[in-house]
């Protein structure tokens, strides 16, 4: 169960050093990226192996209690591909990262890509595959490194999702279908869509998003609301307020997912307390 490791996979960096400032062009140089790509993906197959023998090294010594008592079994975990970049990628490309065919088909062209490699590995009996990692700290870290190598980063954390977190035009439906089949029919791993919610949905609600996700093939998400934590009585509100509901007190803060986990943002860190205010919230 789960990874042996994950390697992760800064897309934007990755585009933006094959193409050396030259102008996209999508017939003359997807190919190139691609081809790149698959050199790139059998590298990191390499150093996940290599980690794989050094934990069955450990294993044999009996220095990893939970493999030998058969907790967790080496041969069932996965050695993952992470994604991080893919939208800065792709904007840095020329696409809309929004519901739309080119960027759609670029999108799933990367990641069959990458697809293809994992299941042609080379290394039989080794199973490999991909995901959007959630990058709580890496998407800042990406953004920064490129930044001081002189690249082009429109952001100060990368999207972790297949849509930019700060796009207000995107409806909800949009955000299913870029997180559907189209798209993430060829992950394996996480592809989950963080839907933004200005309240707790109703239970009608609630039945109509589960239809969307079954009708666009999203089989993966999870609803976030900014709910109102009162620092004064401790009184939580399932909705995002400017004031406590209970005492009125206006010492608030306020708790969401930083991706992957809930936590109040003042303990978000500075730059993803930027990203979050960038949100854009649904009203539902």
């Amino acid at each position: 169960i789960g990874s042996i490791n994950v390697i992760t996979l800064n897309i934007n960096r990755f585009v933006q050093n094959i193409l050396f400032d030259e102008e996209y062009d999508e017939d003359k140089h997807l190919g190139l990226i691609t081809s790149e790509l698959q050199k790139q993906i059998r590298d990191i197959h390499k150093y996940q192996v290599a980690v794989e023998a050094l934990f069955k090294d450990f294993e044999n010594k009996g220095m990893l209690p939970a493999y030998t008592a058969n907790f967790i079994s080496l041969e069932k975990q996965y050695r993952t591909i992470g994604i991080n970049g893919l939208v800065e990628a792709a904007e840095y490309l020329g696409y809309e990262a929004s519901n739309n065919t080119k960027y759609k088909n670029f999108v799933s062209t990367m990641l069959k890509t990458i697809s293809d490699v994992n299941k042609d590995s080379g290394y039989p009996g080794a199973k490999f595959n991909t995901e959007l990692v959630p990058g709580e700290n890496l998407g800042v870290k990406f953004a920064k490194w490129d930044n001081i190598d002189q690249l082009v980063v429109t952001r100060d954390c990368y999207n972790s999702y297949l849509y930019p977190v700060e796009n207000e035009e995107l409806s909800i439906i949009d955000k299913f279908v870029l997180h559907g089949d189209e798209t993430t029919k060829y992950l394996d791993g996480g592809s989950a869509l963080h839907l933004n919610l200005e309240d707790t949905p109703t239970k009608e609600t609630c039945d109509k998003l589960l239809a969307i996700a079954v009708k666009t093939g999203c089989n993966y998400f999870c609803l976030n609301v900014k709910v109102t934590i009162c620092n004064d009585c401790n009184h939580i509100d399932k909705q995002t307020n400017r004031s406590c509901t209970k005492c009125g007190s206006k010492n608030i803060d306020y708790a969401t997912r930083v991706i992957g986990y809930l936590r109040r943002v003042t303990n978000f860190s500075k730059e993803r307390q930027t990203e979050e205010q960038q949100r854009y919230y649904h009203n539902a």
